[in-house]
């Protein structure tokens, strides 16, 4: 259904249709192959990888007001069960007026924008907080800015590593939901009402969000703490998502 022309396909790159039927066709070899009998007769826990990297992510076409985004992600598992998800979002921009800032960016970048013809604007993490992580952060959270790579002339050149807010799970497929909605919220709008798009968006909230909200209103109106000081408070879980609040 991403790739398909009648629903997000549309909206991709045709290189991003690619990367996600090789990446559909690699999880399910694997799957096929976790799925085998062992000798006493069980069928095996295999660990798994869905990855997109940021070096080939998906890339929605650019849209009316000359954005473009691209989403990368991983997700691990082991049989049935998630044990990790994190995704990346950017957005570029290919407008020139609004990429060189006269007066702020150095003439060398104008000619650096000649040759890329965009620049990151902004670019968003959606994690869950590492084990070594020994400051205070929502053990799920989004943070803006990240790591920045030569070619992306971000307009925050260096990491950016606070505020993290929490904020649930998200995967690839739902991260695409949100593109369509920011960027093309027009043009999609017949698609995010189909009853086929919308039980694809539900399965993901199942898989990665059903928990975490669950726990989330149990917090809210029954806590010794604040939302954010139990999210704090939390140490990773060993599966994901965690019942364990």
């Amino acid at each position: 259904m991403l790739v398909d022309p009648a629903y997000a396909g549309k909206y991709l790159a045709p290189r991003s249709k690619e990367i996600i039927l090789e990446r559909i066709y690699s999880l399910e070899k694997n799957t096929e192959k976790a799925g085998k009998k062992g000798k006493k007769g069980k069928r095996k826990l295999k660990s798994w990888e869905f990855s997109i990297s940021r070096d080939e992510p998906l890339v929605f076409r650019e849209n009316s007001e000359k954005y473009q985004v691209d989403i990368a992600g991983i997700i691990c598992g082991v049989g049935d069960d998630i044990t990790e998800v994190k995704t990346r979002l950017r957005v570029w921009s290919l407008d020139e007026a609004l990429c060189y800032r006269d007066g702020i960016d150095c003439a060398e970048f104008k000619n650096k924008f000649q040759e890329y013809k965009k620049r990151v604007m902004v670019r968003y993490h959606f994690d869950r907080r590492a084990p070594s992580v020994e400051k205070p952060e929502p053990i799920y959270h989004l943070q803006v800015g990240g790591q920045t790579l030569p070619d992306e002339n971000c307009w925050f050149p260096k990491q950016i590593e606070v505020p993290r807010f929490h904020f649930p799970p998200m995967d690839i497929i739902l991260l695409c939901e949100l593109v369509l909605v920011n960027f093309f919220h027009k043009e999609s709008e017949i698609l995010r009402k189909k009853p086929e798009w919308i039980r694809l968006i539900q399965k993901s909230q199942h898989i990665f969000q059903d928990v975490y909200f669950t726990q989330f209103n149990k917090c809210c109106v029954n806590s010794s703490n604040t939302i954010l000081g139990h999210l704090l408070s939390l140490t990773p879980p060993g599966r994901f998502p965690s019942d364990n609040w």
